[in-house]
């Protein structure tokens, strides 16, 4: 069973509605219940006949064989690969129920449709994305176009940003100040995840595709956003920023500062 915990609701416009929630930590104890490797045990040939050694198989070690050291980077391997697996489980359940929280929500009764991309309501057909980061999951609701939305818990590396970004994006975010850089080479980098999921691209070719004006927007926002009186810094409803997409002028960005989550409709 999953519990959502910290569920914040945004309604973005009458039309757009988004949730954010936590992911209530998951044990492994049940991994730990059977992850005990087999102690081998050491067998003496002589007792064996030639009958049962062509019919059975049997493992020979010394008896100085230690199975701690020979078991435990494949003991930690499979754990890494059940928690991995755990982790998404959960996250793609998470979202599934949070969508059906914000639904009830707004008093919709209505089921997912998730034969196709973008998933739709079954009913509806209104619009719905998710994302997930680490703990966090959160769903997008339009109802009358295509929405992405993207939930960042840890940062963009600038290797993995100079690897993707445009050149063209990358000579004007190495003009900045480290700290400035990395906060808007990860602003960026969600935007360009949520119009991904609009658009259905490739991952390579959305971040890969230079918007100039966009990082110019993003650099004069956090200066203004430095600027700024620190009692409305410190409210997450006041700073729920909108930006006007300079590539699409069809499409907005909102910034929801308390939970690192971006949301373009």
């Amino acid at each position: 069973m999953i519990l959502l915990n910290d569920i914040h609701y945004t309604q973005l416009t009458a039309t757009h509605h988004c949730a954010i929630a936590r992911l209530q930590p998951i044990g492994t104890r049940l991994w730990r219940d059977h992850s005990t490797a087999l102690t081998p045990i050491t067998l003496s040939t002589s007792s064996l006949d030639k009958a049962s050694l062509s019919s059975q198989t049997f493992c020979i070690v010394s008896p100085s064989y230690n199975p701690a050291s020979d078991f435990s980077s494949l003991a930690a391997t499979k754990q890494d690969l059940l928690n991995k697996k755990i982790k998404r489980q959960s996250q793609r359940t998470g979202v599934r129920i949070l969508l059906n929280r914000l639904l009830a929500e707004l008093g919709i009764a209505d089921t997912l449709d998730e034969s196709a991309f973008p998933y739709r309501l079954k009913n509806h057909r209104h619009y719905v994305c998710f994302s997930h980061s680490a703990d966090r999951v959160a769903v997008a609701l339009s109802f009358d176009s295509a929405i992405g939305i993207d939930i960042e818990v840890n940062s963009v590396a600038w290797q993995v940003a100079k690897r993707f970004y445009h050149p063209s994006e990358i000579a004007m975010l190495e003009q900045l100040s480290l700290d400035k850089r990395d906060y808007l080479v990860r602003l960026l980098w969600q935007i360009k995840e949520s119009l991904i999921k609009i658009n259905q691209i490739t991952l390579a070719a959305g971040l890969g595709r230079a918007d100039l004006p966009l990082v110019q927007t993003l650099i004069e926002y956090d200066s203004a956003d430095n600027n700024a009186d620190n009692t409305i810094k410190n409210n997450s409803s006041a700073r729920e920023l909108f930006i006007k997409l300079n590539q699409d002028a069809q499409h907005r960005v909102a910034y929801i500062t308390d939970y690192q989550t971006i949301v373009v409709f």
